[in-house]
């Protein structure tokens, strides 16, 4: 009795785990550009009131850090989840 490759229960792990990987770094990739968007919204802000209220547009300056570092974590964690599933997609072409 031959089993076909595509219904073995390994393949199809692989399958799960490498859609898996997929979607999170779409998710990952779409909270990094949104975070992007989060700091450049917050910086603009924060040139503006540079000349009326120093004291303010400084704060804001100092809280636009978060969402850059936050969006370069994403891009990290997209990247990782991108090189898995590409991994596994070498390694189900191969055998």
């Amino acid at each position: 009795m031959s089993l076909d490759q595509s219904t073995t229960p390994s393949v199809a792990r692989r399958h799960g785990v490498r859609s898996l990987a997929r979607g999170l770094a779409v998710v990952a990739a779409a909270l990094a550009v949104a975070d992007l968007f989060r700091w450049g919204n917050r910086w603009y802000v924060s040139t503006q009131f540079a000349a009326s209220d120093e004291a303010y547009a400084s704060q804001l300056l100092a809280s636009a850090h978060a969402p850059l570092v936050s969006a370069v974590v994403w891009v990290l964690v997209a990247t990782a989840a991108t090189a898995i599933g590409w991994r596994l997609r070498v390694v189900r072409a191969r055998g």
